[in-house]
């Protein structure tokens, strides 16, 4: 059995909003969404959240949508966070630990980490990185190959180690067998005080078991979202990325950078969109349409052939 446990119970107070950080939207959906349906996708047996600050508008979004939770009270690491989410999936070959606000990584490179995990027969695998700029990641310190040594956080890093350029995602496969007797080695003796996750790779070389780094191919992936630029950033990177495959299927942009299209839309192919479009709410638009300049569509539906006249509203 597999098990994917999504951390979301950290308050996010560099957003300085009222909502609970994964709550916020990403190209229209709450980010917590995008990864429980990440997970979803990739097909594990069991699909935990862990939640704690701003729980109540958390907990309905989950329940509606069919997804278990957990309850971790007091915010003491991630490791911590993974041990309450634990119970509730009842045990498991393997786990997988998502971040709720890591919206942006794909299902193709979730199960890259998981079979890489298992092919190495190692006991943790750890989904890395290397950003432009590597501050405030704990880095990822090799030992030989793929091999990890340690994975030491910025505010506990050697100069030398601050130096490093790949870091850690927070994204890590574990064996389900060994899993609970790392995190019972884990101590809390950092400048945070808290039980780090990523202490499980230097607990499991401590019981002689290797743990590997997979890189992802594209660093802006597996970023995180802590502050409300980095959330308006998503929401664009994402929207690039549904912009590039309408494209490869024949849709045509007068100018892509202006357009805003959430990923509940259909377009047919032939279609051309002028600048500063904006189509949400499930919108289908038909083949060979012409949406024109400035045109605002949520909703509804455009059949074949059909033309938006430019600054047009259609909800």
């Amino acid at each position: 059995m597999r098990a994917a446990v999504v951390l979301a119970a950290g308050q996010g107070k560099r957003m300085f909003s009222e909502l609970p950080k994964v709550v916020h939207p990403v190209l229209g959906r709450p980010m917590i969404l995008r990864v429980l349906e990440t997970a979803r996708s990739c097909g594990f047996d069991r699909i935990v959240t862990v939640v704690g600050h701003g729980r109540e508008s958390l907990v309905p979004m989950l329940d509606a949508g069919g997804f278990e939770w957990a309850v971790q009270d007091r915010q003491l690491g991630t490791a911590h966070a993974v041990s309450c989410a634990l119970p509730v999936c009842g045990g498991a070959d393997e786990y997988m630990v998502l971040l709720g606000d890591v919206p942006l990584l794909r299902p193709v490179t979730v199960m890259e980490v998981l079979g890489a995990r298992a092919g190495s027969q190692a006991a943790a695998a750890v989904l890395t990185a290397r950003p432009p700029d590597a501050s405030g990641y704990g880095r990822v310190v090799r030992e030989a190959g793929s091999l990890i040594a340690r994975i030491v956080e910025e505010k506990d890093a050697t100069p030398g180690e601050r130096g490093l350029s790949e870091v850690n995602t927070g994204v890590m496969a574990f064996d389900g067998r060994v899993l609970e007797s790392l995190l019972a080695r884990i101590q809390n003796s950092n400048s945070q005080g808290e039980y780090y996750l990523t202490d499980a790779v230097s607990a499991a070389r401590g019981m002689g078991l290797p743990c590997i780094a997979v890189e992802a191919g594209d660093w802006a992936e597996a970023a995180g979202i802590n502050d409300q630029f980095q959330l308006a950033e998503a929401s664009l990177r994402l929207c690039r990325r549904l912009l590039e495959g309408l494209m490869a299927s024949g849709v045509s942009f007068e100018d892509p950078g202006s357009v805003w299209i959430e990923d509940s839309v259909e377009i047919g192919p032939g279609t051309r969109v002028g600048r500063f479009v904006k189509l949400t709410g499930g919108a289908i638009v038909g083949r060979d349409c012409l949406l024109g300049d400035g045109c605002m569509v949520s909703g509804g539906r455009i059949p074949d052939g059909g033309s938006v006249p430019p600054y047009s509203v259609l909800a």
